[in-house]
């Protein structure tokens, strides 16, 4: 189950901006954690491979599921299917309050998982 701002990464090894984004978003994991939020990384259109080689060159230590046929990603529909990088916020009652279609820059993604771990519903 989500935890309030939860966050979904949808990326590729293959992605230049995902191999860029991936450090901020293991630092992102890594300072809100303590908040109760879940993170999960969603590898599309890659080889089993290079998924795996992603997550150990990036020292990603929160989930990632590797999805080779994009079949996750129209789950979330204000997301193109394929559009990467792509990272999800979603709140405590699982619907997207934050989606950024594009990769994340330096200080956007903690204060935004803060913000959406602050609301009161």
């Amino acid at each position: 189950m989500a935890r309030p701002g939860s966050g979904d990464q949808l990326l590729g090894s293959w992605c230049a901006p995902c191999r860029a984004e991936a450090p901020l978003l293991e630092a992102g994991y890594r300072a809100t954690r303590e908040l109760g939020v879940a993170f999960l990384g969603v590898d599309v259109s890659d080889t089993r491979d290079a998924a795996r080689s992603f997550v150990a060159d990036f020292g990603i230590s929160y989930p990632s599921l590797f999805d080779p046929a994009g079949d996750i990603a129209p789950r979330f529909l204000v997301i193109p299917p394929r559009a990467v990088p792509v990272t999800v916020v979603l709140d405590r009652r699982h619907r997207v309050a934050i989606a950024v279609g594009r990769a994340l820059r330096d200080g956007e993604l903690v204060p935004a998982v803060r913000a959406v771990v602050a609301e009161r519903f």
